[in-house]
């Protein structure tokens, strides 16, 4: 594969998304969306109209990819691989399981082809997946080594909390208890994986929290740690002018959009925590904190 990659890992409702668009608003990185979910859909953007520039951009690539690939089956991919290696409890594998199994070799070839088909679609020097899943980076890593680099995005477990409480969006709710095990878990995985990866891929950490109340700043220190260039979304944040969400293949409704403008948030503000919110701080305090 002759491009770069880079890979935002995080819990779900941290901004994955967000800031994958923010990255694709600069003229040499594609803008992908989470690609984890490519196998899911059976290759079909969800939710948007057939005649979305996105969805024939990923119809397109699909026939070329399986044409290349006639072994390939979407739903056995996604039922015997995606499900086995990508999902957090992957990471049983990743530490225990044998590296010359037939299936993680399957595994592995599949995002080796996968990618190597995207990088020749793509005119742009770097792809971001904002796939989250920490396991999937961690595979992708094996792969590419120093060509992909890591993001690392957190939000207060007490937005996400509220957010994961709210009904109407794509992703089903969860309750407070299954919301704050699921913050815990996957967050202290993420450091994990990146400790595994740190020897050979670049890693920023970022709060979502500082992207929305500082975005200048936050890209600044992105662009600084992975030595690439944002100041065309720079420039269109400091300009208060929107950004476009472009071919996100998958991710939350943001990419439904035509286009958005980034709201800046003040969260120097003191907030008046329930007990059960304080409950929540105490609990994710090690990996927020």
């Amino acid at each position: 594969m002759n491009k770069k990659i880079i890979y935002i890992i995080g819990a779900g409702r941290s901004g994955t998304t967000l800031l994958d668009i923010i990255l694709g608003n600069n003229p040499k990185l594609f803008s992908a969306g989470e690609l984890n979910r490519f196998p899911i859909r059976n290759g079909a953007c969800p939710n948007i109209g057939k005649e979305t520039a996105a969805y024939k951009y990923w119809e397109a690539f699909k026939t070329d990819f399986l044409s290349h690939h006639k072994d390939y089956r979407l739903d056995e991919i996604n039922k015997n691989l995606i499900n086995k290696y990508e999902y957090h409890s992957a990471i049983l594998r990743i530490i225990f399981g044998s590296k010359s199994s037939k299936s993680r070799e399957r595994y592995v070839d599949y995002l080796r082809n996968f990618f190597d088909t995207l990088s020749e679609k793509v005119d742009k020097e770097i792809i971001v997946d904002s796939s989250k899943y920490p396991c999937r980076g961690y595979f992708i890593s094996q792969l590419y080594k120093s060509d992909i680099s890591f993001i690392y995005i957190k939000r207060n477990p007490v937005d996400v909390s509220h957010s994961f409480a709210k009904k109407d969006l794509e992703q089903p709710p969860k309750s407070w208890f299954m919301t704050n095990l699921y913050l815990f878990c996957v967050n202290h995985l993420c450091n994990y994986i990146l400790y595994k990866v740190k020897n050979n891929s670049k890693v920023v950490r970022i709060k979502y929290d500082s992207l929305v109340a500082d975005p200048v700043q936050t890209l600044t220190t992105i662009q600084e740690a992975l030595n690439i260039d944002l100041s065309h979304s720079i420039e269109i944040i400091k300009n208060d002018d929107y950004l476009f969400p472009g071919l996100l293949f998958d991710g939350n409704r943001l990419r439904m959009k035509e286009k958005i403008k980034l709201e800046k948030k003040d969260n120097s503000k003191p907030r008046k925590l329930s007990f059960k919110d304080k409950i929540t701080m105490l609990f994710n305090s090690s990996w927020w904190k």
